[in-house]
């Protein structure tokens, strides 16, 4: 058996906004779910294999990538690729030949900085999610400029600025994570919400919220208090139900209908392992990033467990994969990483391994809504690097390296 790492994206995307003290917990429906908890999987681990249907990027393709961290799929099979440092997305066809470069850095019409997530509309356009201030800049898939949608919609008076996280669209539901900070009496209030938007940007239901506060006198950040649970295990299924986690040390996930009705919940026994001591270090570089870019000193606190609940996944039937802080340890030789694996009405099914060659400290895996799988090379490395601490990867002497993504089918699901 050999012990392997993962590295949370909830870690490496969301430490950006420094927040400080615990005001209000996750917001949660009126009505209560039934819960539906599993003590042991139904059946024994199911082990699927990636096999390469074709691969983009990499030392030997003309074609380079900056930070590639996010991608989705249309329904004729065209996959987006999103590049965070050279804001824009790259089209690819189905049998893998590049077919066009969408948006670009700038302030233009069709233009964007930095975009953090990237998402297809009903209307053809494709939406580059910039973070700061939250927007989708619009483009067509011929590469015209499209009319933006601002966070809160063409009326919203906000005090504050508007943060996009996330964004997700799927079944009619257009899901969104969102940071909402305003000035206070010797700090600032940041709120995080998880959000169905209408096509303008204006809000049709709240999931979810979490409140916190900056204080600028006394800035000692607990990493617990900084990112509400779900800013980043969410999702939408095909159905446009949506899914999240509400508690950061409960394996624990919410399931509601677009409207916000309460579906079910899903829970199981769990054990979450302490972490190694390199995601600690790198945790602890994302806070030393924050207390340079700061005007005052800051101290912190580094929790010795990841977030039970990383990464949720709804696969066409309607299958509910689950990410956790134990999905890349105590695994098979060859095996990269294992998900936990839902019937629709959140019985737990079996584990499913995940058979690829790749670094459990550099790679990850990006799943598409049509079933494949990108596995993309450097892909850890590139949102650590987007998330403003780019210095911890040549501290840790990974060297230069060159993102690569490879198109996978599941083979023996």
């Amino acid at each position: 058996m050999m012990v392997r790492r993962t590295h949370s994206r909830h870690l490496f995307s969301s430490l950006l906004a420094p927040v400080g003290l615990i005001l209000a917990a996750v917001s949660c429906p009126a009505q209560e779910a039934p819960l539906v908890h599993s003590d042991a999987a139904a059946g024994p681990p199911v082990v699927v294999t990636l096999e390469e249907m074709w691969r983009v990027g990499g030392d030997s393709d003309e074609h380079i990538f900056g930070l590639m961290i996010d991608a989705r799929s249309d329904r004729d099979g065209n996959v987006y690729l999103l590049d965070h440092q050279l804001s824009r997305a790259t089209v690819v066809s189905p049998d893998g030949e590049y077919v066009a470069e969408l948006g670009g850095e700038g302030d233009g019409p069709g233009e964007c900085r930095m975009p953090q997530t990237l998402t297809l509309f009903d209307d053809g356009t494709v939406g580059l999610g910039q973070r700061f201030p939250g927007r989708f800049v619009r483009v067509t898939r011929d590469g015209d400029p499209a009319p933006s949608i601002d966070l809160g919609g063409p009326d919203a008076a906000v005090e504050g600025f508007l943060m996009l996280t996330s964004a997700r669209n799927r079944g009619g539901t257009l899901l969104v994570a969102s940071l909402h900070g305003m000035p206070g009496e010797n700090g600032q209030t940041r709120n995080s919400h998880l959000l169905r938007l209408a096509t303008d940007g204006s809000t049709l239901t709240e999931y979810a919220a979490h409140g916190t506060f900056l204080d600028f006198q006394e800035a000692h950040f607990v990493e617990r208090e900084m990112v509400a649970p779900f800013m980043e295990a969410h999702t939408v299924g095909p159905d446009g139900r949506v899914y999240f986690t509400p508690e950061r040390d409960a394996y624990r996930i919410d399931v509601l209908d677009p409207d916000g009705s309460p579906v079910h919940s899903i829970s199981r026994t769990f054990e979450n392992p302490r972490r190694d001591q390199q995601t600690i270090d790198r945790i602890d570089a994302l806070f030393a990033e924050q207390d340079r870019a700061l005007p005052f000193r800051i101290t912190w606190e580094v929790e010795s467990h990841d977030p039970a609940v990383s990464e949720l996944i709804v696969t066409a039937d309607n299958r509910l994969l689950v990410g956790h802080a134990a999905s890349g340890r105590d695994l098979p030789d060859g095996v990269f990483t294992s998900y936990d694996v839902f019937d629709a009405q959140g019985h737990w099914l079996h584990e499913m391994h995940v058979r690829c060659e790749a670094d459990p400290d550099h790679d990850g895996l990006i799943f598409l809504n049509d079933g494949r799988v990108l596995l993309v090379r450097g892909l850890q490395l590139a949102r650590l690097t987007a998330s403003g601490n780019g210095g911890q990867v040549t501290e840790e002497e990974d060297g230069v390296w060159a993102m690569e993504i490879i198109c996978c089918r599941l083979s023996g699901t």
